[in-house]
């Protein structure tokens, strides 16, 4: 068992090397495509007599990204664009990837997904192997990350929100958040006509002009009793950059274009049940916007989990769950797995063996199975992943690959 968890670079780079073996043994690791361009971006630095080769950087942070329970999410403005189309409907708390093929035999139904480009690039940078592309990506993504013109032009996106000002400041920013998020959703979805509002979040995020069209009709053809119904995630991700812009307007928060490039962190959120930053503007951010059903960890607490789990840990046994009840990683697990009863249910030996034989079919099936369409959950989902021998082994040991099962899968 493993939670999804999404990491902002501040608590990515905060975790060493042994912190990101027991993140990996207790969660699965949700990679943002922001964290890979802000990893790349550090190739375009100037070089310092006092601190290591821009490359250097990139290749040390890349080693930091395991290809075992880690996945990187498809990018926020498709499933943006997906959500107003209706092609994608809930995160459900989990990383959410573009299959492969989608397979369906008369015994199971299920997904294949292989790496994706960006996952092929960070196995590129662990070995310090950078192409022209990578150069260029990174000096765009440098040069953007400096353009403060980008502030100003994204305060000229919101008229409509100019006027909702706090009243009195005696209240905490909590509660002064909690009425902004009012005014806000009553400004979105009461004072402004739905389809005015519809058109604001298309004109924000650029949605393809040939599909304005088809997004409209949608909503005025389907039965929707607001645009939330419609197009939850979509919405949600609105939300947020109105928030912010609140929040600039009232002088709760600087502007900082570091501010404004941080807010993608949280559209990723709702494709974890864990976020975890150790930027204060984020994490004020993250509790006044509050995605659904997503704790929030700070990066002390990790690294205070992982220092206990570590000391208790001296043979190499690997743990069915945290082995510390007094830390955040376990009081998170026992939120969602109940580890009362996760014990009690404990699978038998003989229920093992049935599951290992069931993965077996699965493996033969993601083979060989006929693509077809299928509705509803799928019965399995397949990654294909290529590790490298000094990855750390996915059985959790904390041994590199090499040293530990990679004998074994050339039998």
């Amino acid at each position: 068992m493993s939670i999804p968890i999404v990491l902002d670079k501040s608590t990515f780079q905060g975790l060493n090397y042994e912190d990101i073996i027991e993140l990996h043994k207790y969660y699965i690791v949700n990679v943002t495509p922001l964290l890979v361009s802000e990893i790349l971006g550090n190739l375009a630095k100037e070089e310092e007599d006092d601190r290591k080769l821009p490359k250097d950087q990139v290749t040390d942070l890349a080693k930091k990204m395991f290809p075992y329970n880690a996945y990187v999410n498809m990018n926020y403005k498709v499933l943006v664009e997906k959500s107003l189309t209706g092609e994608f409907t809930t995160a459900d708390n989990r990383p959410f990837l573009e299959a492969k093929k989608s397979i369906n035999t008369p015994t199971k139904k299920g997904m294949t997904f292989e790496e994706t480009e960006e996952e092929l690039s960070i196995k590129r940078w662990k070995k310090g192997e950078f192409d022209t592309m990578d150069e260029i990506i990174a000096d765009v993504w440098r040069t953007e990350s400096k353009d403060e013109s980008v502030v100003k032009t994204f305060k000229t996106k919101f008229d409509h929100l100019k006027d909702i000002k706090i009243k009195g400041h005696k209240a905490s920013n909590e509660e002064k958040f909690l009425n902004l998020k009012e005014r806000l959703r009553e400004r979105l979805y009461v004072e402004i006509e739905p389809i005015d509002t519809l058109n604001l979040v298309m004109d924000y995020f650029e949605i393809n002009p040939d599909l304005r069209t088809t997004i409209e009709s949608r909503w005025k053809n389907e039965s929707h009793p607001d645009l939330k119904s419609m197009a939850d995630y979509a919405m949600y991700c609105y939300e947020i950059v109105c928030l912010y812009f609140i929040g600039i307007n009232n002088s709760l928060f600087g502007e900082r274009l570091t501010n404004l490039l941080d807010l993608e962190y949280l559209f990723y959120a709702p494709f974890a049940r864990v976020f975890s930053t150790h930027d204060k503007f984020l994490r004020r951010l993250f509790f006044a916007v509050e995605p659904k059903d997503t704790f929030f960890i700070t990066l002390p607490n990790l690294k205070e989990d992982f220092k206990k789990f570590k000391a208790l840990n001296k043979d190499g046994e690997v743990f069915d769950e945290p082995p510390v009840k007094d830390s955040e990683t376990y009081r998170i697990w026992d939120s969602v797995f109940d580890m009362r009863l996760t014990r009690r249910l404990k699978p038998s030996a003989a229920e093992l063996k049935r599951k290992e034989a069931e993965l077996e079919e699965i493996l033969n099936i993601a083979k060989t199975g006929k693509e077809g369409k299928f509705e509803g959950e799928a019965d399995f989902v397949v990654k294909e992943m290529f590790m490298s021998p000094d990855d750390p082994c996915p059985c959790k040991s904390g041994k590199a690959f090499k040293d530990c099962h990679l004998a074994e899968t050339k039998k």
